[in-house]
């Protein structure tokens, strides 16, 4: 490879490039050791259940080219699995399931950084996971969106203009389902490492208490706690690190949801670059008579981003846009 093309490969904003602006809203949540689990706000999940969702937390490796190149490199969000129809069992005899891969339909997009002062075209050509206990094993997902082109016919009206806060989203229904996985594979086809879809009868209201299992690979910085290269955070580092916990840990981030869309909602769970594509799922605490026990747990929507003008809030496409 060329001298050009390995500077280009090596620039961080290669990297920032294929994130979205995310949001920091409430510095008051820290995130300890609960149980097995590290979670922001230990009043409001079980241990039991956070347990549970942290062996669900799958880091989304992008890898990204220049055209022409042999060379990549990744950039980070995150994937969840839902749980499809029982499958013949692991070796051991323990029950197996079916499962998509679910992410943000951005983190699979073509991205045009300007690098050094030239436009330059990376292409998405490959993702895949990894099992959090053992990083070496390689998951390959196949995604039908990868490498998608975001036209401006994908823009999607979420608030209209008649509304206090208009807003657009550049990604449509940002929401996308890979090839299901129907052989057994360790750690993501057990009920252990997947989501239960919410029933299809469920009622999103305001003030249901929600949260997202994140496993990332790096600590969250001035830059991606807001994604905003040009007007950095003034967030100190072990701010950062008090309200997100360590990286390369399954932390579960927690909060509720402040408003009900058509396709999506707005919540107040803390989120950094890297965070979009997780699942949200139900918690067990603390929920309206809306939520039932059955509920607990189950996936509702996935992650996307922080609203494009409300720098106080994130929002999330529900997984019942999924066809």
């Amino acid at each position: 490879a060329d001298e050009l093309t390995i500077a280009l490969m090596a620039e961080e904003n290669v990297i920032q490039g294929s994130g979205v602006a995310e949001c920091l809203i409430d510095l008051a949540r820290t995130t300890v050791l609960y149980g097995t689990a590290h979670v922001d706000n230990p009043l409001s999940i079980s241990q039991e259940l956070a347990a549970a969702q942290a062996s669900k937390a799958f880091t989304l490796r992008t890898l990204f080219g220049i055209p022409g190149s042999s060379l990549t490199k990744p950039s980070q969000g995150q994937v969840g699995f839902l749980r499809g129809d029982a499958i013949p069992p692991s070796p051991g005899g323990q029950m197996q399931y079916a499962v998509t891969p679910v992410t943000a339909k951005h983190n699979l997009r073509r991205i045009k950084p300007v690098v050094q002062g030239i436009p330059k075209t990376f292409n998405a050509v490959s993702t895949e996971t990894y099992l959090s206990w053992d990083p070496e094993v390689r998951v390959h997902l196949t995604f039908p969106n990868l490498n998608w082109i975001p036209a401006h016919t994908d823009r999607l009206i979420l608030r209209g203009a008649e509304s206090d806060n208009p807003m657009i989203w550049p990604f449509g229904n940002d929401i996308a389902a890979g090839h299901q996985i129907r052989s057994y594979t360790q750690g993501v086809t057990s009920a252990d490492g997947s989501y239960e879809r919410v029933g299809p009868s469920f009622n999103f209201e305001v003030g249901q208490r929600i949260g997202i299992a994140v496993l990332s690979e790096h600590a969250p910085t001035r830059i991606t706690a807001s994604y905003n290269p040009e007007n950095p955070s003034l967030y100190r580092e072990d701010t950062l690190k008090r309200v997100f916990g360590e990286p390369n840990n399954v932390n579960i981030y927690t909060g509720k949801i402040l408003l009900v869309g058509e396709s999506h909602f707005e919540h107040d769970i803390n989120t950094f670059t890297g965070c979009s594509g997780a699942i949200i799922f139900l918690l067990d605490t603390e929920q309206p008579s809306s939520v039932t026990p059955h509920d607990y747990g189950t996936a509702i929507a996935v992650h996307a981003g922080s609203h494009p003008t409300l720098r106080t809030r994130n929002l999330a496409f529900k997984i019942s846009q999924l066809t």
